[in-house]
């Protein structure tokens, strides 16, 4: 059923999945527990409901293990060390002067990215934006510009990519963490891209590497960019995708499977935009 009534404005959500990276976007919560999150939490309105939320430790821990070291530049001495940052498939992390649980984190972020043939792949856990610690990995598939870094507090240790990161660089996002990669069926209120004033419930789902909104289809396979938030505060997760020949897209939705909100394209060149109901 259609409407003309103006709704509220739209949500930046390429913008908000930008900002994801940013660690500020962790906060001051409290650590949140991926199975106590609910759909109540982000207003999801009159979709089907919310099923148990799925928690991506066992999905991310394949895919970042490992042991990273050598010589290491330590903060804020600026000297070098020689020493390893180590995370186990049980979440444990260790590194001098650290022995830490990082199986909850406040945010996860995935990143992978293929040009003229080569891959590149990231990611970060954020267990406090302020305090950490914070562990990043990026494996660039060559020899140099790798690199493994954690943060606790003042003190940080960055040290030479040792375990590669080939599980993400060998396959899509979408397909290492398939499991997380679903909206069940739902529907939400999408503005048309052209007068930017009518709005339309809109049915959407997302399944095997397959993004269905409305009368439109959006394959994954093939993409060039990925970038996966996850936020447990927020029992948010964000997936970007830039796909060849397709305006970049972004999907939003909360652990549950639940859809909250979909960009594609940006300014000028929008081409869908949805959000939850009001």
């Amino acid at each position: 059923m259609e409407t003309n009534v103006r709704r509220p404005t739209l949500i930046p959500l390429v913008s908000l999945a930008l900002v994801s990276l940013a660690l500020s976007a962790c906060g001051k919560k409290d650590d949140a527990s991926y199975k106590d999150a609910t759909a109540a939490d982000n207003g999801a309105g009159d979709n089907a409901a919310a099923g148990p939320a799925r928690d991506p430790w066992p999905m991310v821990a394949p895919l970042l293990a490992g042991s990273h070291g050598g010589s290491c530049t330590r903060t804020p001495q600026l000297d070098q060390v020689n020493a390893t940052i180590a995370l186990a498939a049980d979440g444990k992390l260790t590194a001098p002067d650290a022995n830490i649980d990082m199986r909850k984190p406040q945010l996860i972020v995935l990143t992978r990215e293929t040009s003229a043939g080569h891959v590149k792949a990231g990611g970060m856990l954020s267990m406090d934006s302020e305090k950490g610690p914070v562990l990043n990995l990026l494996d660039t598939g060559k020899p140099e510009g790798g690199s493994a870094g954690l943060v606790v507090g003042e003190k940080a240790l960055n040290c030479p990519i040792g375990t590669p990161l080939q599980k993400l660089r060998s396959q899509p996002v979408y397909q290492a963490m398939a499991q997380l990669m679903e909206i069940r069926a739902g529907s939400l209120k999408c503005v048309d891209a052209a007068t930017r004033m009518t709005w339309k419930d809109t049915p959407l789902t997302l399944a095997g590497g397959v993004f269905t909104l409305g009368a439109d289809t959006f394959n994954l396979a093939g993409a060039e960019r990925e970038m996966l938030t996850i936020s447990a505060q927020d029992n948010q997760v964000t997936y970007f995708v830039g796909l060849p020949g397709k305006p970049p897209l972004t999907i939003i939705y909360d652990l549950t499977g639940r859809p909250i909100g979909v960009q594609a394209g940006q300014g000028q060149d929008l081409t869908h935009a949805c959000q939850v109901e009001a």
